[in-house]
């Protein structure tokens, strides 16, 4: 009789045991309260140093490209590149966090963003610069993808979306964040200072990082499969064997062509439309932008805890309803009342999109396989976000509404959301013991 963990079965027998492993998985995170909120908070404070990392280019961006002397196509390029690293990130550390652990996978991308875009600020040259923007979004990237499965299986089934929201909450604090930086040092101190101030993260987390616990739902995995005498299993032979797991793969992704475009093309013009069309101060409009970020943060963590009483579909689908509802009232008005109000609506729409997405797709994964499904679904998803800002500008130069319209025909991207909440399975209630179903399709191999 052998003893310890084998490393050569057959494929079959292999995935006999995924299912008998995942089902054996208690039903419900053994954590404290206390480790728990830690966990929630490092996550929620990681998630908003990345708002704060990502928005800070736009904010610096005229500075920028007059201190290195290249076109704003050149700083475009680099938004571009950037968004690129962020998408080898999300797919890179979802799976390092299946590999070797939320904790210390988590705590890596936090102080590896923090440190890249403090010395970014360092840059000499707009390739050094470029390169910098790269690695802050790999480890951005990562935050994301490894923050919402940790904080996920720190969070009974009842409460998870609740604890999503307080995550993405942090982003939407970020981006305050980062404004009101912006507004206290970036003519007094220049661009550079706004990048050496992103080394706080690094700092925050290595004294956050000691005070964390693992995830309770990843350590009995790893513990049952260790028990059964086998490796885990790889995120690619699951999905080529279970056609379900592939088409989870395809909602979550669905989601976040919604979740990203939208966020990327409302965020971008809302202030020139502001300016433009309604003819307000530059201030006032920053302004603006600001209360609708603040909108997110209440948002976020109202419609989370919404889709934990009525379901993520069911919430998801309201939500998005209501986001493209308000986004085609704010485009299409000039009263600046009724464009704050409605702006407050639609961007607090986008905050509860992202909460409910969040948890739902991290949740049509198994444990064991669950960054891997979730950076791999935020990766596809977030490219075509990358042409998201291009497409707004050709509809704004061939519509007769000029911007205005361009933003109201941007709604068209939530029915992919929509499509994936309708026909796509319920996530709620699909605990660490049956989110495994997915997994029984392997052992039909």
């Amino acid at each position: 009789m052998t003893t310890g963990v084998s490393t050569i079965r057959p494929l079959d027998e292999a995935f006999e045991d995924a299912r008998v492993v995942d089902k054996a998985v208690v039903e419900e995170p053994k954590i404290s309260k206390k480790a728990r909120n830690t966990i929630t908070l490092a996550a929620t404070l990681g998630y908003l140093f990345d708002a704060y990392a990502i928005n800070i280019y736009g904010m610096t961006l005229a500075l920028i490209a007059l201190d290195f002397d290249v076109s704003i196509q050149t700083m475009g390029l680099i938004g571009s590149i950037f968004i690129a690293g962020y998408m080898l990130g999300s797919c890179v550390f979802g799976m390092l966090g299946d590999r070797f652990g939320r904790k210390h996978t988590l705590g890596f991308s936090i102080f590896a963003y923090g440190s890249v875009t403090a010395l970014t600020g360092l840059a000499l040259t707009p390739v050094q610069f470029a390169i910098g923007r790269f690695l802050t979004g790999v480890g951005g990237g990562g935050e994301l993808t490894v923050g919402v499965p940790y904080v996920v299986e720190s969070w009974d089934s009842k409460h998870r979306g609740f604890g999503a929201g307080l995550m993405f909450a942090g982003y939407a604090l970020g981006v305050v964040y980062a404004a009101l930086v912006s507004a206290l040092i970036l003519e007094w101190l220049g661009w550079r200072a706004m990048y050496f101030l992103a080394v706080l993260p690094a700092i925050i987390i290595l004294f956050v990082r000691m005070q964390l616990e693992e995830s309770p739902s990843y350590l009995a995995t790893m513990e049952k499969l260790k028990q059964a005498r086998r490796k885990r299993a790889s995120f690619w032979s699951s999905l080529k064997a279970s056609p379900a797991l592939r088409r989870n793969l395809g909602w979550g992704s669905l989601i976040y062509v919604s979740l990203a475009c939208i966020y990327y093309a409302e965020t971008v013009f809302a202030v020139p439309f502001m300016v433009s069309q309604l003819k307000m101060s530059t201030t006032a409009a920053v302004a603006t932008l600001g209360l609708f970020n603040l909108s997110m943060f209440v948002f976020s963590i109202g419609c989370g805890a919404l889709s934990d009483k009525i379901g993520r579909k069911s919430a998801g689908a309201s939500t998005l309803i209501v986001l493209a509802t308000s986004l085609w009232v704010m485009f299409s008005t000039t009263s600046i009342p009724l464009f704050v109000i409605f702006g407050i609506l639609a961007f607090g729409g986008i905050g509860g999109s992202w909460a409910i997405g969040m948890v739902h797709v991290a949740e049509l994964f198994p444990t064991e396989i669950r960054g891997s499904g979730f950076g791999w679904s935020v990766a596809l998803g977030r490219f075509p976000s990358i042409f998201a800002p291009l497409g707004i500008a050709w509809l704004a130069s061939v519509t007769p509404g000029g911007m205005g319209d361009a933003m109201k025909y941007s709604c068209i991207v939530l029915l992919c959301a929509l499509l994936a909440y309708l026909f796509g399975p319920e996530s709620l209630g699909r605990s660490d013991r049956n989110s495994s179903n997915e997994m029984e399709d392997l052992q039909a191999r």
